[in-house]
């Protein structure tokens, strides 16, 4: 089967990048072919081209050099690991996206596609009114990224109509159903984050090697860099080295791989990101977690019940504590097997 999967767009957000990596090659391994639709803010053509030949000629980065070195050894990542479509500006190639590539299905997820804040600016395309009545249509672990609904009553109306023509409805937080069902009226399926489908064997394929040789604690930020430094400054005086990788800094990002390496080497993690902690988990890594200021720590919350622990286990979980999160992973996995293929067939 053809599918195609729209997504948050493949900037510098890792966990973004590699959940959208994670299922596609989840549903690889189920014997589907897979293809991300790269949805853009809507541009008017003739703008739209101008700004093609500024990429081409390089006249942006001239301008501008921090909009390109951010993410310089991100996007190679994305470019030669994932197949995707070219970028979509308008709603009315959106339209013509599933017979142009012949797809069977669309899914929309995982990660914050549902969040009002971010789909709104692009219509209805995230809740997949673009798709045709002959071409399936479900979500997988769509997360609202609040725990509160940021949806007008009549926007609301027009989602549950939308939802109502989807072979399968999941989320990824317990507080997103919860959303679902009083906001909508509809009963759907909690699913595990993509990321957690594949195991950290899998990750290791792709994982850069060891890249620090002493103690570290790796520090991966979302928010503003003050609130962890009481944390890092503890962890210096112990004697770590610091990492730090904050999505707010203005500085070249390290590439995906290394990004994984960092995390897989780690003595500790300290983060307050959702993917931060699913990968800290995935490669046993003892983890300190905060609060990220600008809210959603429900995800993270979600996270730590689905596998069986709490924030202030995590910093010192034992070999055997992590069998029984291996474990639970696994049956998350089937569990996550028997949604798709029931939504497919």
């Amino acid at each position: 089967m053809k599918i195609g999967i729209l997504t948050h767009p493949q900037y510098f957000n890792y966990g973004g990048i590699l959940q959208c990596y994670a299922l596609c090659n989840y549903l690889k391994k189920l014997g589907h072919d897979t293809i991300v639709i790269r949805r853009g803010l809507d541009t008017p053509l003739g703008k739209q081209i101008i700004k093609d030949l500024m990429i081409k000629l390089c006249i942006k980065k001239i301008l501008n050099p921090k909009e390109f070195d951010k993410a310089a050894k991100i996007r190679p990542f994305a470019e030669h690991k994932l197949n995707r479509t070219r970028l979509i500006f308008s709603q009315n190639l959106m339209k013509k996206i599933c017979k142009q590539y012949r797809l069977n299905a669309v899914i929309v997820g995982s990660d914050q596609v549902w969040r009002a804040d971010f789909a709104l600016n692009y219509g209805y395309n995230y809740f997949l009114d673009f798709v045709p009545k002959n071409v399936r249509k479900l979500s997988y672990a769509a997360s609202f990224g609040l725990s509160s609904w940021n949806y007008s009553i009549e926007q609301t109306a027009r989602i549950k109509e939308l939802l109502s023509d989807y072979k399968g409805v999941s989320v990824r937080e317990d507080e997103a159903v919860d959303l679902c069902k009083k906001h909508l009226g509809i009963d759907v399926k909690q699913m595990p984050d993509p990321t957690m489908l594949l195991t950290a064997s899998e990750y290791d394929t792709i994982a850069s090697p060891r890249l620090i040789d002493k103690k570290y604690i790796f520090v991966y930020w979302l928010g503003n860099k003050e609130t962890a430094e009481t944390y890092i400054l503890d962890f210096e005086a112990k004697g770590y080295k610091v990492i730090y990788v904050g999505l707010r800094e203005q500085r070249i990002f390290p590439s995906v791989e290394d990004w994984l390496s960092y995390i897989k080497y780690a003595d500790v993690v300290l983060t307050d990101s959702f993917h931060g902690c699913v990968f800290s988990i995935l490669y046993h890594r003892p983890l300190k977690v905060c609060e990220n200021t600008s809210g959603g720590y429900g995800r993270i919350k979600s996270l730590f019940q689905s596998v069986g622990v709490t924030n202030e286990d995590v910093l010192s979980l034992t070999g055997d504590c992590y069998t029984l999160i291996d474990n639970r992973l696994n049956s998350m996995r089937e569990k996550a097997k028997v949604f798709i293929n029931n939504s497919l067939s």
